[in-house]
């Protein structure tokens, strides 16, 4: 009797203990099922167009929605970087060294080790044309002491700007899940850049540079095919998508658009152009403005009056200079703003108004005909950026060669994603075929550098030649 009361008491342990694993693991089995769902959801899509000089947001969509800025990020690293050019903290001559920790960050990057140097005028390039990761981050620890120390000093000047929502981590955009941002956000932190430091912005305009012999080409491909189009930044990381902000005048009119969550960068460009064409075509927005005005120390920040319909251009410029279009004091003002300051702020948001034909009234702003078709809004076509390309190897099947150069322009997105993947189809001497997978339509400087960051992750490439009117029709 006593054995058969143990025997149970053992079977009862032994069905106990089968639970308890088996609870366990589907505990595990949700937890990788949450983090897959997680990592593999969808990027948020989100859009914002603002009239710069007044400050009204002409058309909106998820712009309050919490999300990632990948490269948009160093938007915020170049504006502190202003700032302190612009206190004389730092000048352009001055150089900037890599740590061994800067030289280590991922692509896209210069490949620079540490103990390298860079002036900042070459880093302010490198950081607008080449989006490069180890400049942002030796920028930071040249101006912060570390990136840590650096991301607290961005996410207290983006609250300051009225960014309510932006938290940021690192000064690259390389992926954190804690460095969050909306297109507002974007929006307010373009403007601030166009605002605060007209005399640097001209550097968004720039689509190459030189660094060591080595001409590098930037991503932002509407710099050359959207009229009147100057800046500012793309970004991309697999968990945001797309990200472009951007800035175009017509006719003396500013405008600004972020789109983030794009799912290619010819989408992403279309869709900027869209609303940049559209935008300039609306005389009126949403009647909203752009930003609060930034709160006094321990504040909260509250949302500024929407502007009354008829209100003139001149006197919405009036308006908003408490809210967003004044540079916030800072923290040792207790919130107040200095006349002087504002006088100067205010003669420079004058000189981004509206350029009106002479007897023309204030409040008329000049808006291209709706009838008239716009060429830029929808007939974005493939651009190639030259006749360069890569190839990441030759298979006996045809699948194999497509999926190989697909895989290729994921791993280097920023460089690959707006090229055109071709199948160069060889007839061999037994008769069979081969398939060499190439990817079109690239600078050759960014060709030899998707091939180092390639063959640095065990992938066989080649660098090419290739004629882009292969790829037109791919």
């Amino acid at each position: 009797m006593t054995s058969q009361i143990a025997v149970r008491t053992r079977r009862g342990s032994l069905s106990q203990f089968r639970i308890t694993v088996a609870f366990a693991l589907a505990l595990v089995v949700l937890v990788i099922l949450g983090r897959t769902t997680s990592a593999e959801a969808r990027p948020v899509q989100a859009n914002i167009v603002v009239d710069v000089a007044t400050g009204q947001i002409l058309q909106a969509s998820n712009a309050d929605t919490s999300t990632y800025p990948a490269s948009l990020t160093k938007m915020m690293t170049l504006y502190l970087l202003f700032e302190a050019m612009q206190d004389g903290r730092v000048k352009l001559t001055d150089t900037i060294t890599f740590s061994k920790y800067a030289a280590s960050q991922a692509a896209t990057n210069l490949n620079v080790r540490g103990g390298d140097r860079i002036s900042v005028e070459t880093a302010v390039l490198a950081l607008v044309v080449r989006s490069a990761n180890d400049v942002a981050t030796a920028v930071a620890e040249h101006l912060g002491g570390t990136e840590s120390g650096f991301a607290k000093l961005m996410t207290n000047r983006a609250k300051s700007l009225g960014m309510s929502r932006t938290t940021f981590r690192n000064a690259n955009g390389l992926p954190d899940s804690n460095q969050r941002t909306t297109a507002r956000d974007m929006a307010t932190l373009s403007v601030a850049l166009i605002r605060d430091f007209p005399q640097y912005y001209g550097y968004f305009k720039r689509t190459s540079f030189k660094y060591r012999g080595v001409t590098y080409a930037g991503h932002n491909k509407l710099l050359k095919s959207f009229k009147g189009y100057d800046g500012i930044k793309t970004g991309y990381i697999r968990a945001s998508g797309f990200n472009l902000a951007s800035s175009a005048e017509r006719d003396g009119r500013r405008l600004v658009v972020v789109v983030l969550g794009g799912s290619s960068p010819s989408m992403r460009d279309r869709q900027v152009a869209d609303l940049l064409t559209d935008g300039f075509k609306t005389a009126r927005g949403t009647g909203t403005l752009l930003a609060a005005k930034a709160p006094p120390l321990g504040g909260h920040v509250k949302a500024a009056a929407p502007a009354p319909a008829d209100t003139t251009a001149e006197s919405m410029v009036e308006d908003v200079i408490a809210n967003i279009l004044i540079k916030p004091a800072q923290a040792d003002t207790g919130g107040t703003i200095d006349e002087s300051d504002s006088a100067v702020r205010l003669a420079g948001i004058k000189g981004m108004m509206p350029l009106l034909k002479p007897g023309t009234r204030s409040n008329i702003v000049t808006i291209a005909s709706a009838a008239a078709p716009d060429s830029q809004a929808t007939t974005m076509v493939w651009k190639p950026a030259g006749d360069y390309g890569i190839q990441v190897g030759a298979y006996s099947k045809y699948n194999a060669a497509q999926q190989a150069a697909q895989t290729a322009t994921k791993s280097e997105a920023e460089l690959l994603a707006d090229a055109r993947i071709i199948i160069d189809t060889q007839k061999m001497n037994n008769g069979s075929k081969l398939y060499r997978a190439r990817v079109a339509g690239l600078s050759k400087s960014d060709a030899q550098i998707a091939c180092r960051n390639l063959q640095a992750k065990r992938t066989d490439c080649l660098v090419l030649k290739i004629d882009p009117a292969l790829a037109m029709g791919n």
